[in-house]
């Protein structure tokens, strides 16, 4: 599941158009900046660096100046002169955002990564609002497995937008990576709330719930991504599991009352454990709508059933079981059970 979320979340949190760069503009610009935007617009990248270069001479210097020069010189993808010139814009204005982003762009231009992460932590050092910037630091973090320092700004958004973009899911996955079930449900919960028909949400939901053994919470997870799912490769696999932990949830009802003599707390438990066995059957039938010939699917529904006090209505499914398994061990057995079934049927 990590890599699944980097990949699901670098590209558009990495998608820094020049518009995204335009919402930082530089303190002080200057009234050389227009002529020289002017000719970067005409795609005459050069003549505007020239110009640049002689404003610098005159000692007309301003943040915006290096901003246009650099941005004349990115045109031309002579990285190296564009991020200098950035670098000059800096140090005129040491808090201002605007060289750094168009820097970053170079770097994600260059896709240098490292580079690119660094550049946009300086970034939010200088305005920690911004949140964009944030996000996409995180993902380059995870990007390239510095996963402490991923979440470290994931949560840092969290703390104040807990609702933005994929932040919630993200640090779920995390801590699901770390084996911290326990600290990666809220996140999951959260982000299932934000996004109750996201199946990718609902299925690692899932899926952490089932690592940290929570089976009875597993359940409503798993179904609500089978309820929205249009990924035809998991169905199979997550519906014989709910079938599964309806079962083992039905086990878990009928324990504690396994050697009670109280009548009423094992009858209470016998009907809660059927409901649950019922639940289990409707799984398995819906597995065996998608797998017909699946052992796992008739097994369990005609074990269901027997649990249900049906067992003349497993007959049908076992026989079935015989037809398909390629196993002559659990053949011997089901063909045991099948005449056990069947003396039973003929004594009433």
């Amino acid at each position: 599941m990590r890599r699944l979320i980097t990949g699901l979340l670098l590209g558009a949190a990495l998608c820094f158009s020049s518009a995204a760069w335009s919402a930082d503009k530089p303190k002080d610009k200057g009234q050389e900046s227009p002529k020289i935007e002017e000719l970067i617009s005409k795609g005459e990248y050069q003549k505007a660096v020239d110009l640049a270069k002689k404003f610098i001479e005159a000692k007309q210097i301003t943040e915006g100046l290096y901003i246009d020069m650099g941005i004349a010189y990115q045109k031309m993808k002579d990285y190296p002169n564009a991020i200098a010139s950035y670098e000059e814009a800096v140090k005129l204005n040491p808090l201002g955002t605007a060289a750094l982003m168009n820097e970053a762009s170079c770097y994600q231009e260059q896709n240098n990564l490292p580079k690119l992460a660094e550049t946009l932590k300086r970034v939010v050092d200088i305005d920690p609002t911004k949140e964009d910037v944030r996000y996409a630091l995180a993902v380059l973090y995870d990007k390239q497995d510095k996963v402490e320092d991923a979440l470290a700004q994931y949560e840092e958004i969290y703390k104040t937008n807990p609702g933005f973009k994929n932040v919630a899911y993200a640090v779920g996955v995390i801590y699901y990576g770390k084996d911290q079930y326990d600290k990666a449900e809220p996140y999951f919960e959260k982000a299932a709330a934000i996004n109750p028909q996201d199946d990718q949400v609902l299925l690692a939901q899932g899926q952490n719930f089932l690592k940290g053994k929570k089976f009875d919470k597993a359940i409503p997870a798993l179904k609500a991504f089978l309820d929205v799912t249009k990924n035809e490769n998991y169905k199979p696999a997550i519906t014989g599991t709910v079938a599964a932990l309806y079962m083992k949830q039905a086990e878990a009802i009928m324990a504690p009352v396994k050697d009670s003599k109280d009548k009423a707390a094992v009858a209470k438990a016998d009907s809660a454990a059927k409901e649950s066995y019922g639940n289990a059957l409707v799984y398995f039938d819906k597995l065996l709508v998608l797998r017909p010939n699946s052992e796992i699917a008739l097994e369990g529904k005609a074990n269901a059933l027997i649990m249900m006090d049906k067992a003349q209505d497993a007959l049908p499914v076992l026989k079935q079981y015989l037809q398909v398994s390629k196993s002559d061990t659990e053949k011997k057995k089901v063909s045991d059970l099948i005449k056990q079934i069947e003396a039973s049927g003929r004594k009433k």
